[in-house]
């Protein structure tokens, strides 16, 4: 999705969870998506967070999403952390 560079949009769209989902995204000077905040836990709360952000990184000059970098709020301190999904309990896994 190509967009303005440097641009922040807001959108909202009938998400998985069958809800009305509300979400940012914000353009890096290329006009590619950087990062896209999740304003929402998509009905599973076990693997995301209200909200959750993902930071694309691009790769072949930007053609293709080379790495997918998932943060999730740490209620802990209200700050996005860098996590993973827990193969072992299937849960958040801060890594940062």
């Amino acid at each position: 999705m190509q967009g303005t560079p440097g641009a922040r949009i807001n959108f909202s769209r009938l998400g998985s969870s069958g809800q009305i989902e509300n979400s940012r995204v914000i353009y890096d000077q290329a006009g590619k998506p950087k990062h896209r905040i999740d304003y929402t836990d998509h009905g599973n709360s076990v693997h995301h967070t209200n909200p959750h952000m993902h930071e694309y990184i691009y790769q072949d000059a930007g053609k293709s999403v080379k790495a997918e970098i998932k943060y999730f709020m740490d209620f802990s301190n209200g700050r996005l952390r860098h996590g993973i999904i827990d193969g072992k309990t299937n849960k958040i896994k801060f890594i940062d």
